[in-house]
C-alpha cells in the first residue's frame, strides 16, 4: 500500500471548485485506493512448490503464503481512513456526498480488517469481513448454475465420445442436487442482445480495430496492444502503464487501481480474438471508467462507490459477450460455482482439496465438451482447477471448510444484474462510462440522480 501522497494529474472536465468532493478525494485516494486481492498473491516459487506437493498427493491442502501483508501498514491505513471518515461526517455539508463517502470508507475499513484477519490466520473474522465487502453467493444463482450444468451434462451424455460420456457421468455424481427448478433470470432476448451488441461495438470501434499481428498474442504483444488502447483513449500522461509481471504467482491480467498499472503475466498466450475482448474489458472499462469518474462532479466515481464491483465486472463481461453471435449463459460460472461449493451453499462447506476435486472434474468435462483431446483435457483440468481453487481460497488457510474469498461471485451476479438493467432500461447503457458504480444498485442510482450525474455530463467531458 502506498505510503505517500500522489496528486492526480489534471484531466480536464470539471474544475476543482466544481467537483463536490474535491476536499476529500485525494486523501481517500492515498489511503483507500488499494484493492484487497492485490495483497493476497504469493511468492511465485513458493506457490509452485505447494502446487507440486498438492497435485502429487503429498499435501491434503496447500499452505498459501501472503508476503505482501504488512500489519504496520494495515494499521496505519486503518487509522488514516478512520480520521478521514470523522472529518467527512463532521465537516461535509452535502448529505449525499457525506453518505457516499461514509459507505465507501466503511467498506475499505472492512477490507483492511479482512486483510489483518488473513495475516493473523483468523478464519472466523476473515469470513465475516469478506462477506461484508463482497457478499455471500446467491443460493438462487447457485441453483441456476447447477441446473444449467446438468442440462449440458444431459446433452453431452448423448455424444459418441466415450471419454466425454464418462466425464459427464463423473461430474454429475459430485455435483450437488437441486431440489427445485429455478428461473432466476432470463437470458436477454435476441433483440436485446443485438441492440446492446451494436451499441457497445460502435462505442469501442477504435479499440477493437487496433492492429495485432498473428493469431496469438504473448505478453509483449499484449502490452503493446494495451498501450495502443491508452493512446486511442487519450490516456497518455495520466500515469497509467502496462507492466509484464515476471515475479508474482498471478495467472490472469489485472488492473491495479492503486498503482495505476495493468499487469500482464509473463506466461500470457492467448488468441488475438480473445485479446480484443480483454482490451475492451481491462482498458475500455476498468481504466477508462477510473479516468472518467475522476473528471465527474463526484471524483469518488473514479475509485468507485461502495460495492461497485458487481456493476464494474458485470459491465466489463457484458461488453465481452457482445463479441459473440449469441449469448448462451451469463458470465462467471466457474468462479461462482467454486465459491458456492467452498462456502457450502448446498449445506456442505468444503476445504481447498474438496473444492478442487469437484472443479477438476468440471474442467476435464468442459475441456472435452469444447473439443480438446483427452490428454489436453487432463492437463487443462489440473491447471484450471488449481488456479480457480487458489483464487477462491486466497486469504484463507485453505483447510478451514467454508473460509474463502468471495469476491469472484461479482462476475456472475454482476453480469446477471447488468443484463437485467439493460433489458429494463436501455438508456442506462449510455451512463455506464461515467464512473465506477453498480447500475443494478438502487442506492447508487439515487446518488447519481441526486447529484445530477447523467450521460449528458459524460458527453460534456468528451468535448
Amino acid at each position: 500500500m502506498r505510503e505517500g501522497f500522489r496528486p492526480n494529474p489534471e484531466m480536464g472536465g470539471d474544475s476543482p471548485e466544481e467537483q463536490l468532493d474535491v476536499r476529500w478525494y485525494e486523501r481517500f485516494e492515498q489511503f483507500g485506493s488499494f484493492e484487497a486481492f492485490e495483497y493476497l498473491g504469493g511468492d511465485k516459487d513458493q506457490r509452485a512448490g505447494e502446487k507440486e506437493d498438492f497435485l502429487s498427493g503429498n499435501k491434503e491442502n496447500p499452505k498459501l503464503d501472503y508476503p505482501l501483508l504488512d500489519l504496520d501498514v494495515l494499521d496505519s491505513n486503518e487509522a488514516e481512513l478512520l480520521n478521514l471518515k470523522k472529518d467527512v461526517l463532521d465537516q461535509e455539508t452535502n448529505e449525499v456526498v457525506k453518505k457516499a463517502y461514509r459507505w465507501r470508507i466503511n467498506e475499505k475499513l472492512a477490507e483492511l480488517r479482512m486483510l489483518k484477519a488473513a495475516a493473523h490466520g483468523d478464519m472466523r473474522r476473515f469470513g465475516r469481513y469478506t462477506d461484508f465487502v463482497y457478499g455471500k453467493p446467491s443460493p438462487e444463482i447457485f441453483q441456476y448454475t447447477i441446473g444449467h450444468l446438468k442440462e449440458q451434462i444431459t446433452e453431452t451424455s448423448k455424444h459418441d465420445n466415450e471419454n466425454l460420456i464418462a466425464a459427464a457421468q463423473e461430474l454429475e455424481k459430485v455435483l450437488p442436487s437441486v431440489s427445485v427448478e429455478v428461473e432466476f433470470s432470463q437470458l436477454p432476448t435476441a433483440e436485446e442482445f443485438g441492440e446492446t451488441s451494436e451499441a457497445v461495438l460502435a462505442q469501442f470501434k477504435d479499440l477493437i480495430t487496433i492492429p495485432i499481428e498473428g493469431e496469438r498474442a504473448d505478453a509483449e504483444q499484449t502490452k503493446a496492444a494495451f498501450e495502443a488502447a491508452f493512446s486511442k483513449l487519450g490516456l497518455e500522461g495520466t500515469g497509467w502503464e502496462v507492466v509484464v509481471d515476471t515475479e508474482s504467482s498471478r495467472t490472469g491480467i489485472s488492473v491495479n487501481q492503486e498503482n495505476k498499472t495493468v499487469q500482464v503475466p509473463e506466461s500470457t498466450d492467448r488468441l488475438v480474438t480473445q485479446l480484443k475482448k480483454l482490451i475492451v474489458h481491462e482498458i475500455g472499462t476498468h481504466v477508462a471508467k477510473r479516468e472518467k469518474g475522476e473528471r465527474s462532479k463526484l471524483r469518488l466515481l473514479g475509485l468507485g462507490l461502495d460495492r461497485y464491483d458487481p456493476g464494474e465486472e458485470g459491465i466489463a463481461t457484458m461488453r465481452e459477450q457482445v463479441f459473440s453471435d449469441e449469448i448462451t449463459d451469463f458470465s462467471g460460472l466457474a468462479g461462482h460455482l467454486a465459491i458456492s461449493l467452498a462456502r457450502g451453499v448446498d449445506g456442505e462447506p468444503r476445504d481447498f482439496r474438496q473444492t478442487y476435486d469437484i472443479l477438476q472434474k468440471y474442467f476435464y468435462w468442459n475441456s472435452l465438451r469444447l473439443g480438446a483431446s483427452n490428454e489436453v483435457a487432463q492437463k487443462n483440468s489440473t491447471t484450471y482447477a488449481w488456479n480457480r481453487a487458489v483464487r477462491t481460497f486466497r486469504g484463507s488457510d485453505s483447510k478451514t471448510p467454508g473460509a474463502c474469498f468471495t469476491k469472484d461471485i461479482v462476475y456472475r451476479e454482476g453480469n446477471i444484474g447488468v443484463w437485467d438493467v439493460v433489458s429494463k432500461n436501455k438508456d442506462e447503457l449510455q451512463r455506464f462510462q461515467v464512473g465506477k458504480y453498480d447500475p443494478a444498485n438502487a442506492r447508487h442510482i439515487w446518488i447519481l440522480e441526486s447529484l445530477g450525474i447523467t450521460d449528458e455530463e459524460l458527453v460534456e467531458m468528451e468535448q
